[in-house]
């Protein structure tokens, strides 16, 4: 790995521990000939690597004949394990349910009272097989009204972009069938909306950079369509 490669991978390597990931050998990397990955499992036509960060350092030696890397739905794969896989024309799997959940979840990404250019985070989520309908509304009442008759159908769910959280978390819960959670934390938003069955997503966008709202929203839609856990129905479904 060149120099300028290798800084690259530890100030990635940094910037997740301090987002909370527990990342493998933070630093320093591991010299080529002492390196040590971590346990790999073999599929039919891949490997397997049950990492919640996957660094360099968590793959094998040799990639040659590998067709295929599947790593845990929401792990977050460092730009130079990117780099080696399309270098070697090695396809990159979220798990045995992301596929099936880019091709059935109808994501709406709205932004509302907020300057935000949703573009890159729409393009993102389109690369990660997942159906992107983009919103834009100056009026956070009506952006609300729009994504709560959306999400009704049980099939689609909602980010929602704006510079103004706390009221459009306070107006989206006022709605019925509406169960929107609050983005803060990348290593939170699965758990949160699993709790719930959120069905929304809010962010502020000026609280977060492009990489931890990305992250958000990968870990939000990949959890999927869910219904309102039986404890709370009487109260938020």
């Amino acid at each position: 790995m060149s120099d300028l490669a290798e800084t690259i991978e530890r100030v990635v390597r940094d910037v997740l521990a301090r987002m909370g990931y527990a990342v493998a050998n933070p630093s320093p990397l591991p010299a080529p000939e002492a390196k040590t990955a971590a346990p790999v499992a073999a599929s039919e036509d891949g490997l397997m690597l049950n990492r919640r960060v996957v660094t360099l350092a968590d793959l094998p030696e040799r990639v040659e004949g590998v067709r295929r890397l599947v790593v845990p739905c929401g792990a977050v794969v460092t730009p130079a394990v990117r780099d080696l896989l399309q270098e070697h024309r090695i396809a990159l799997v979220f798990g045995q349910s992301s596929q099936a959940t880019g091709r059935t979840v109808r994501a709406v990404l709205a932004v509302a009272a907020s300057r935000y250019d949703s573009e890159p985070l729409e393009n993102a989520l389109r690369r990660e097989g997942y159906d992107v309908e983009p919103r834009r509304h100056d009026c956070l009442i009506r952006a609300i009204d729009q994504v709560a008759d959306e999400v009704q159908s049980g099939a689609t769910m909602a980010i929602l972009m704006t510079d103004h959280p706390a009221p459009a978390i306070c107006l989206a819960n006022r709605r019925e069938g509406v169960r929107a959670v609050l983005g803060a934390r990348a290593d939170r938003v699965a758990a949160e909306t699993e709790s719930v069955g959120a069905n929304v997503l809010v962010v502020d966008p000026t609280a977060a950079g492009f990489l931890v709202i990305k992250q958000m929203a990968l870990q939000f839609l990949r959890v999927g369509p869910r219904p309102c856990p039986e404890v709370f129905q009487k109260r938020l479904a």
